[in-house]
């Protein structure tokens, strides 16, 4: 059995991840390439990169893992080569590595904003919110009875709908509190928006990336009408 990992995902975490050197028990060296190193723990984390569905094969199949363990050297020697040609400092490459850097960047600042924000509804919003009573949850089924149904239309029982619905209040309940934390922060903080640099946005005006107006709809009639006359040419 050959098996084949040469993702685009592999690939990726191959080059960021193959220079590691992890201490604490998985420090034992799995293999040398030249002068870089592989250790068990830089093997574990390239399984763990893998699609779940190949990692129980990697982790239980010792040929697999020798197959593997192969293909990370390969990687590793034609990656050696790539650095003695010289390749690492060409323009273009450093270009698209400058880019790849600032997205990633990018994600990595968002991500952090979405988990301060999620911090923020769990402590300040998500600990204040009342969990509905069987009254309501009973309530919210009657009410919306005729969408209480499978994707192939069987009817769900107000038992089996019961937790689907519990969830879907306390969310809606979250997200109305959270809009009202959210008022009341702005009530108290200091916010200034330029109305003229706002505007500018939606102008044909607007400079290379910004937004722009969109061209003008054809009323109906006068389309009608040209078409009409096209049409009798």
């Amino acid at each position: 059995m050959k098996l084949f990992f040469q993702t685009t995902t592999a690939l990726v975490a191959l080059v960021l991840g193959l220079a590691g050197c992890n201490k604490g028990a998985d420090s034992a060296v799995l293999a040398k390439v030249n002068r870089t190193t592989i250790t068990i723990a830089d093997f574990k984390k390239q399984v763990q990169d893998l699609d779940p569905q190949v990692q129980p094969i990697v982790s239980t199949d010792a040929k697999a893992r020798k197959e593997y363990l192969d293909q990370i050297v390969g990687y590793e020697v034609a990656l050696q080569e790539a650095k003695r040609l010289g390749l690492d400092k060409d323009a273009e490459y450093k270009k698209r590595v400058d880019t790849y850097r600032e997205e990633m960047e990018r994600k990595v600042q968002e991500a952090m904003k979405f988990e301060l924000l999620a911090n923020l509804v769990k402590k300040e919003v998500s600990s204040k919110i009342a969990a509905p009573t069987d009254k309501e949850v009973k309530d919210y089924y009657t009410k919306n009875i005729t969408r209480m149904r499978t994707a192939d239309g069987r009817k769900v029982g107000l038992e089996q709908a019961a937790p689907v619905i519990k969830e879907r209040i306390v969310n809606e309940r979250q997200r109305d509190a959270f809009i009202e934390y959210v008022k009341g922060l702005k009530a108290k903080a200091t916010i200034s928006i330029d109305e003229k640099v706002l505007a500018s946005l939606g102008t044909d005006s607007a400079e290379p990336g910004e937004l722009k107006k969109p061209a003008a709809a054809v009323p109906a009639k006068e389309e009608a009408k040209a078409k009409k006359d096209s049409a009798g040419k």
